[in-house]
């Protein structure tokens, strides 16, 4: 039987009671999903989850999103792949909403740790509902009525520099044009407002100066990652992460280097979502 156990602080829970490697009753997948809105993370431990059990989960939960720039497992085409060590270091460095560079963002992500360092690589992720709640009614109603740009080549900048690089990701650039949305969205399940931060595509907020925007960014940041705010959720064997993407942002801790850390994850289209 599915049991919530709730974290301490302002996002959060572990799951007991489940066995990820089989079918979930439709009635089971509709808790997950009314817990995920309350909880924004699900951390899930001691689940020994194969390829297509981990692709169903995710697709019980609604239509699999595919990531245009990132490899996935052979035969699995919706899974993808962050496999990271001493001659492939993680280039993801910067606190982000997943995918925020589209039109329709995904519902959540589920990650699984197939291959974990000894010491190190944690993931933390910081509650933009929580953050938005905090902020002064002025600011509130400063941030309400604006918008922002996402960008996929904004956030992938460093890769584009390296030799080959835009060749390499020049389809998923010509796929995912800049898009805009509000930085400040209402989540359709727990009708809490939330500040729509995304640190590494966020190009600039519009209807404002350059230097407006990038004071506002900067504020943003300061804000949105303040320790009150933020999960570390401790990697360990067996272990899968399930965010809402529409709530949460997060950033890996790439202090395992030179040990290896792979990771899968799926990501839920948000069937909900505005085009």
């Amino acid at each position: 039987m599915l049991r919530i156990h709730r974290s301490l602080g302002a996002l959060g829970a572990t799951v007991t009671g489940l066995d990820l490697d089989r079918p979930l009753s439709a009635a089971t997948l509709q808790a997950l999903r009314r817990a995920l809105a309350e909880h924004q993370v699900l951390g899930i431990h001691g689940q020994d989850i194969s390829h297509a059990a981990h692709r169903d989960l995710g697709a019980g939960l609604g239509p699999l999103l595919r990531h245009p720039a990132y490899p996935t497992v052979p035969g699995y085409p919706d899974i993808m792949v962050l496999d990271n060590d001493r001659e492939q270091p993680s280039k993801i460095t910067e606190w982000h909403v997943d995918m925020s560079f589209t039109a329709r963002p995904p519902l959540g992500s589920i990650l699984v740790g197939r291959i974990l360092p000894a010491t190190g690589g944690d993931t933390l992720f910081a509650s933009l509902a929580a953050a938005w709640d905090d902020l002064p009614a002025a600011m509130q109603e400063r941030l309400a009525g604006l918008t922002a740009t996402h960008s996929l080549a904004h956030g992938f900048r460093d890769s584009l520099a390296e030799p080959g690089g835009r060749e390499r990701l020049q389809p998923a650039l010509d796929a995912n044009p800049d898009v805009v949305h509000p930085l400040v969205r209402r989540h359709p399940d727990s009708g809490r407002r939330v500040l729509y931060y995304s640190a590494t595509f966020m190009r600039r907020i519009n209807g404002v100066s350059e230097s407006e925007s990038t004071d506002l960014l900067a504020f943003l940041h300061r804000h949105t990652t303040q320790d009150k705010y933020v999960l570390r959720f401790r990697w360990a064997e067996q272990s899968i992460a399930f965010w809402d993407n529409r709530a949460v942002m997060h950033v890996p801790v790439n202090d395992y280097w030179p040990q290896r850390r792979r990771m899968e994850r799926v990501t839920i289209e948000d069937a909900g979502a505005a085009a």
